[in-house]
């Protein structure tokens, strides 16, 4: 079968689209294709990719309509056997294709309407106005499309429950294996990673106020691993005083990811307790588990159960600098304990919480779906 995966927002490499789910189907024999703006090859590791238009130099409206006009009319010439979109806004592309023939799966990875909300605080109006155009879309998708994936039970329970599959975004192992094996924790300077987008919601203002109450002496560096959602952003955060202690890397391939991650001796993942905040599982936290670190996490109830039950970290109120910094300080002046913490949290990916048993939930809905053909 042809199957093609689409997004106008995401990385040509972004790790669950491509790196995940796109190398999987093509391991697997299908025949895949990728549309996604300025991709970097035209085919990689059995994936086609194929270039959407996305020119950011009209206004807001049009370059919407040209992106999604551009997906769309790709989509078609390609008369693929099933389309796979991963952003909300290619719902009205996605039932058109549905009106084709052809089967068509929503790949949900948030509680889109609500953070709307989240993202747009200081303007409440916009945010509302794109929670009720994300729900209206959404309602519509329940109805027309044939499946959703969703990345966690709470995002599922949104959507119908006889169409609706949940494939956690949980890591590659085979990205870890000579890593976790040829590295000592021991070895590792006292840098502390964070990897992923950089926002305000993400605590970043908090986790760089945090290293300025640092003891001196523990020589520590927080590395700054993805991009910040804005150059005001960027502005705000580098003149506050714990920015000394900051090595930002900016954006970085997988394998330069995991490198970094071989010189940390723990990783942040502290969200403010926004509402799609509170039922997410971020990739970076099981990230951290599969790089051997420990892990300091929000204080929310999802993540307390699971890095309790596990014991592989600390849990924190994330609108506290002094007690994220009292977190990363006990675990800098403990390290048999906190790498006790890391192998436990490696040892738990490698049985459960990786991407190697969450595949043959994508590749049985596959199936499913071709036998409806």
């Amino acid at each position: 079968m042809r199957i093609v995966h689409i997004s106008t927002i995401h990385r040509a490499l972004d790790i669950r689209i491509f790196y995940k789910e796109c190398r999987s189907l093509a391991k697997n024999g299908y025949e895949v294709h990728l549309l996604i703006p300025n991709p970097s090859h035209t085919e990689l590791e059995g994936v086609f990719f194929h270039a959407i238009d996305k020119v950011t130099t009209i206004p807001r409206l049009q370059r919407t309509w040209r992106r999604l006009n551009s997906a769309y009319q790709l989509a078609v010439s390609l008369n693929a056997d099933i389309y796979h979109f991963h952003d909300p806004e290619l719902i009205p592309v996605g039932i058109l294709l549905k009106r084709l023939g052809a089967k068509v799966i929503y790949d949900v990875h948030e509680n889109t309407a609500w953070e709307a909300i989240s993202l747009h605080k200081r303007y409440p109006v916009v945010g509302w106005l794109k929670f009720g155009i994300w729900t209206f879309l959404e309602s519509l998708a329940k109805v027309m499309l044939d499946a959703f994936i969703c990345v966690t039970p709470a995002i599922g329970q949104k959507f119908p429950p006889t169409k609706t599959f949940v494939v956690y975004n949980f890591p590659l192992t085979e990205e870890f294996q000579d890593f976790n094996h040829n590295i000592s924790y021991c070895e590792r300077p006292n840098n502390i990673a964070y990897v992923g987008g950089i926002t305000k919601i993400r605590a970043i203002r908090e986790m760089v106020c945090a290293m300025e109450l640092l003891a001196p002496s523990l020589r520590t560096k927080l590395m700054l691993i993805g991009e910040f959602s804005s150059p005001e952003l960027q502005t705000e955060v580098e003149q506050l005083l714990g920015w000394e202690q900051v090595k930002f890397f900016g954006w970085q391939s997988r394998s330069d990811v995991v490198q970094y991650l071989a010189k940390a001796r723990l990783g942040l993942v502290i969200f403010h307790p926004e509402r799609d905040h509170l039922e997410a599982l971020p990739n970076k936290l099981f990230e951290y588990m599969a790089a051997g670190l420990p892990v300091i996490a929000s204080n929310f109830p999802l993540w307390r159960e699971i890095v309790q039950q596990i014991d592989c970290g600390l849990l924190v109120n994330p609108l506290k600098p002094k007690e994220i910094a009292q977190a990363i300080q006990y675990l800098l002046e403990h390290p048999e304990e906190a790498e006790a913490m890391g192998k436990r949290g490696y040892e738990a990916v490698t049985s459960q919480y990786n991407w190697e048993t969450e595949s043959e939930k994508l590749l049985n809905l596959y199936k499913q779906l071709q036998k409806q053909r």
